[in-house]
C-alpha cells in the first residue's frame, strides 16, 4: 500500500454514507466498513474454577459423573495453549517497523488481514485468530484482526465470545452486530475498505491504544481509536462502556503521524 496520502480535508466536507448519524451510530457500519462497529474498544478474559465430580452407587457399583467444565475454564485452557512468540520487543518505536516480524497478509473472506509468524496470531481456530505477542506490534495485530473478525464471517459470535470482554458492553456489541446483519445476504460486505495506516497513541504492558486508518471505497478514510487489553495471556479488544463509537472520525487521511501498512 502506498505511503502517499492526501492531506487533511477542510473542516466541512460533503455528507457521505459514512458520516450520516444513523450509519455511524448503528452497528450497520460493520457491514460496510469491515466491521469497525461503533463499539470498537474492548477487553476479555476468563477466571479459574475447579471441576465438579459427582459419584453414586448403583447395583453395588460406583458411577462417577464426567467433570463439569465451565466456559471460563475452557477459555483459560485456550489461553494457556498459546505458543511462545519471538517478538519480545516492548520499545514503542518498534511498532513502526513490521518487516522484522515477518508480516504477511491472510485472506479472511474478501478481506486482507495482517499476520506475523513472530507476533501473531499464532493460532487460528475456525474464525478465531488468537495468541499475540505481548508487545506493541502484537497489540496492533490483535486489534486489526479482532475488530474485523468480531463482526464479519459466519462465526463472528465465536470471536465475540472469546475475544471481547464479557460485560454489558459485550452484549451491546453483539446485539448491534446481529442487528446490522439481519438484512445482509452475505457474511461479508460487498465492498470493503483496506487498512491504510496506524498510529500508536499509548502503550503499557496492560493496555495499548492505537488509531487505525482505513481507505474506504468512496475515497474517504475512516480512522478509529481502538484499545487492546492484556488479559489471561492474550490481547483482547476492550469495548467502550455504552457500546458506542469511541473517538472515531471520518476524515481524509493525513499521513503525518501515521505509519502506512506495507502493501498486502
Amino acid at each position: 500500500m502506498s505511503a502517499e496520502r492526501k492531506s487533511a480535508a477542510p473542516d466541512h466536507e460533503p455528507q457521505n454514507p459514512y458520516t450520516r448519524p444513523g450509519f455511524i451510530a448503528s452497528a450497520g457500519v460493520i457491514a460496510v466498513i469491515i466491521a469497525l462497529i461503533p463499539v470498537l474498544i474492548l477487553t476479555s478474559g476468563g477466571d479459574d474454577s475447579s471441576d465438579d465430580k459427582a459419584s453414586g452407587t448403583q447395583n453395588s457399583s460406583q458411577a462417577v459423573a464426567s467433570p463439569s467444565v465451565s466456559a471460563s475454564e475452557q477459555q483459560e485452557e485456550t489461553q494457556s495453549s498459546c505458543p511462545v512468540l519471538k517478538d519480545i520487543t516492548t520499545d514503542t518505536a518498534s511498532i513502526n517497523e513490521l518487516a522484522p516480524i515477518g508480516l504477511s497478509w491472510k485472506k479472511f473472506g474478501p478481506i486482507n488481514l495482517p499476520a506475523s509468524k513472530d507476533a501473531g496470531p499464532a493460532v487460528i481456530d475456525g474464525q478465531v485468530a488468537r495468541c499475540y505477542a505481548h508487545t506493541p506490534r502484537g497489540a496492533l495485530l490483535a486489534l486489526t484482526n479482532i475488530s474485523i473478525r468480531s463482526a464479519n464471517g459466519p462465526d463472528w459470535r465465536e470471536v465475540v465470545a472469546q475475544q471481547v470482554y464479557p460485560n454489558e458492553a459485550q452484549e451491546v456489541f453483539e446485539q448491534g452486530v446481529a442487528a446490522s446483519r439481519v438484512d445482509q445476504t452475505s457474511d461479508f460486505p460487498s465492498s470493503t475498505p483496506t487498512l491504510a495506516g496506524y498510529k500508536l497513541i499509548s502503550y503499557t504492558p496492560d493496555t495499548a491504544v492505537i488509531d487505525l486508518a482505513f481507505d474506504t471505497p468512496g475515497g474517504m478514510v475512516l480512522t478509529m481509536v481502538l484499545t487492546a487489553r492484556w488479559h489471561e495471556g492474550d490481547w483482547k479488544q476492550q469495548m467502550s462502556p455504552n457500546g458506542g463509537q469511541s473517538e472515531s472520525v471520518v476524515k481524509r487521511f493525513n499521513a503525518d503521524g501515521y505509519t502506512p501498512f506495507p502493501a498486502g
